[in-house]
């Protein structure tokens, strides 16, 4: 019985890690950012080539400069991998993010395809990110 009683907490914990990031994407697509600093540790990273954020005060306010010009965006997070290692755990999702330059023009947009990297720690019984290491793997732009 043991054995079952680790593999349900497993698939919990995964299933746990798999709504946070869904949660994470839609956070920013709702403009969510104190929603989206939330789902942070205290000690967070958030790395984009380029810049980096440490730390889940001011990481609301970070990610509204960087997002919030835009008029809307969608976040896509799928094929999770998920490993967990008992208070630890590690994720690779595929990454497909869309931003809407201006509410007038539905053609104005530029679109980022890659890959997401968290890691995750569990604190008081709650999984929060550690850090985000964003990945482009390729860039498109309409208009």
């Amino acid at each position: 019985m043991h054995q079952e009683s680790v593999r349900l907490r497993s698939l919990l914990d995964r299933a746990d890690i798999c709504d946070l990031l869904t949660e994470f994407a839609r956070c920013l697509d709702d403009r969510d950012f104190g929603g989206y600093a939330a789902l942070f540790t205290e000690d967070g990273i958030l790395r984009m080539p380029g810049a980096e954020h440490r730390g889940r005060v001011g990481l609301a306010e970070y990610v509204e400069a960087d997002l919030g010009r835009y008029h809307r965006t969608q976040h896509l997070v799928t094929n999770h991998r998920v490993e967990v290692n008992v208070d630890r755990a590690t994720s690779r999702a595929a990454m497909y993010a869309v931003h809407l330059r201006s509410a007038d023009d539905p053609t104005d947009w530029w679109a980022v395809g890659g890959w997401y990297h968290h890691t995750y720690r569990r604190v008081a019984e709650t999984w929060l990110i550690h850090t985000v290491d964003i990945t482009p793997v390729w860039l498109d732009e309409g208009g």
